[in-house]
């Protein structure tokens, strides 16, 4: 059975006891994904939000205590849930200022919401505090992260707020085929090419994290682009497509064998965009033939939206390889790139265990990377 903890609030809507507990049994996740669709599933029916969240918590990521259901319920009404939130794992990898790159356990903190006639009353304060708890605990997190609209809430609740750059890229018209000519022959991907890519790519950037130099008091951490995670995210996406729009892309990605790069995609069709999930750089190119390289596979992706009859294709934290490309594509297509901060929405958060304050640079910071 799982450990439960009182607390009671005592303020000027009288006292109010809750219980945190994780809730273990279906009928208890059932009431915290009700709670959690009066905030997050307004696009999907009651019913509807309740099957994707039966059908996502059977993917191998969220098995076996990979995606678990938080609860702060009435001490007087068990039943009655007041907030909820989940964690979902993560496989992070994690460079000392020693040089040691060391695999660790992560969660995404996700879904965070209070009922609304309960709200002002501190109760988020009072689940995280005891998720975090946990966390550090029994969960074995060497780091949890968040995605949130409101980042300052959770600083001061010891999470430390990171970029969240992003280009948009808008889909041109069609473009003639005579401008692309000399660029790299790619081809598409399907959901079967990924856990090969996945494998190839976390061993990647292990290799990458032992040659890296991080500043003396600095660690170097990333989210691992396992294929449980990548795949949970293409499953929640075409599971909504399918709701929305009746209709499921098959096309999940772009290669270039040459180049050993590739990018997969998350189609957002309700809000009309093509978000790059991940980014797989060029290996052993020179700077300009990277730069044709990601060019090439930035064209696919706007092709891909463009047959979706999708506005823009987002990418989050993109390097220096991706804005020499996309500069490439905007001086020599015309094609029109915005780069902005995110102010008020997806604001990724990192919180280390104990709420420990370090430098740390996240890399690459990606949108694979969230819940």
């Amino acid at each position: 059975m799982s450990e439960k903890h009182s607390t009671t609030i005592q303020d000027a809507g009288g006292a109010l006891t809750v219980i945190f507990s994780e809730a273990t049994t279906p009928a208890g996740r059932v009431r915290c994904a009700k709670l959690a669709s009066t905030a997050f599933g307004k696009s999907l029916s009651a019913d509807g939000y309740l099957e994707r969240e039966a059908y996502l918590s059977d993917l191998p990521l969220a098995r076996g205590g990979g995606w678990r259901s938080w609860s702060l319920t009435r001490a007087d009404d068990p039943d009655l849930v007041l907030a909820t939130c989940k964690t979902l794992r993560r496989d992070l990898l994690v460079r000392d200022p020693g040089g040691a790159a060391l695999e660790r356990q992560g969660y995404c903190i996700c879904s965070v919401v209070t009922d609304s006639r309960y709200r002002g009353r501190g109760l988020a304060s009072v689940l995280l505090r005891h998720v975090a708890e946990w966390l550090d605990g029994a969960g074995d997190a060497a780091a949890s992260m968040l995605y949130s609209d409101v980042g300052e809430f959770y600083v001061s609740k010891g999470w430390n707020v990171l970029d969240a750059f992003q280009s948009t890229v808008a889909v041109p018209p069609p473009i003639p085929r005579e401008q692309l000519d000399g660029l790299p022959e790619t081809r598409p991907l399907t959901i079967d090419d990924l856990p090969d890519l996945c494998e190839r790519d976390v061993e990647n950037l292990k290799n990458d994290f032992r040659r890296s130099k991080p500043a003396a008091d600095t660690i170097l951490a990333a989210v691992l682009p396992t294929s449980p995670l990548i795949s949970w995210l293409q499953s929640r996406a075409d599971f909504m497509n399918a709701k929305t729009h009746g209709k499921v892309p098959e096309t999940k990605g772009t290669i270039c064998e040459s180049a050993d790069s590739w990018m997969y995609w998350y189609h957002d069709l309700r809000h009309s965009k093509l978000v790059i999930q991940r980014v797989k750089l060029p290996e052993r190119q020179s700077e300009t033939a990277a730069t044709e390289t990601l060019a090439k596979l930035l064209l696919d992706t706007l092709d891909e939206a463009a047959k979706w009859e999708l506005q823009k294709v987002v990418l989050w934290n993109p390097g220096l390889e991706l804005r020499n490309a996309m500069d490439f594509l905007a001086a020599k297509m015309k094609i029109d790139v915005t780069n902005e901060k995110r102010e008020n929405s997806e604001i990724p958060c990192l919180r280390w265990r104990d709420g420990e304050k370090l430098s740390a640079t996240i890399w690459p910071n990606e949108f694979y990377g969230w819940s």
